[in-house]
């Protein structure tokens, strides 16, 4: 018994040691304050204004789906995209074609309701040589004539300010 009571008093008096005193705290205390000041980044003079073009250079590229004109009218993908390079009727329907050195995009447009005139209801991708007739990103290709005719954010929502 007398062993056990030595080897008690023993991890008491060292588990004791290892304990951390209240100075020795407040002085960890006051170093981690030192510390963090003297870490403290210096505040920066405000960001100078960048113009308008520089911001647009940077602006991350949205890539729009090619159904986004699903639903629109005539006059507003004649507004985004001009004058198609091809009409043709195939009653009720009328197909517009624009080419780009790619690809050819074939809008078909379908009566909408009474004032609306024509209506795109279905849309058609393809390349425009054998070797990339079906083997097209018509996602890329679609954005890629938004972008050659300058309607990238024609078919963008606005938001409301």
């Amino acid at each position: 018994m007398g062993k056990l009571a030595a080897l008690f008093v023993v991890m008491t008096v060292g588990l004791a040691g290892c304990a951390q005193t209240p100075a020795t705290t407040s002085n960890a205390a006051q170093d981690q304050k030192s510390t963090a000041q003297a870490l403290k980044p210096v505040e920066a003079a405000p960001p100078k204004k960048q113009n308008p073009s520089a911001l647009a250079a940077i602006k991350p590229r949205i890539l729009l789906e090619p159904n986004i004109v699903v639903g629109k009218t005539d006059a507003e993908i004649q507004g985004a995209f001009g004058d198609p390079n091809m009409k043709r009727k195939e009653s009720p329907a009328e197909v517009w074609q624009y080419l780009t050195p790619g690809c050819a995009l074939h809008l078909y447009f379908y009566p909408g309701n009474v004032g609306d005139g024509l209506v795109v209801r279905y849309i058609a991708i393809n390349g425009r040589s054998v070797a990339s007739f079906s083997d097209l990103d018509r996602k890329q290709c679609f954005n890629d004539h938004l972008k050659a005719v300058g309607a990238e954010e024609a078919f963008i929502a606005k938001k409301a300010s």
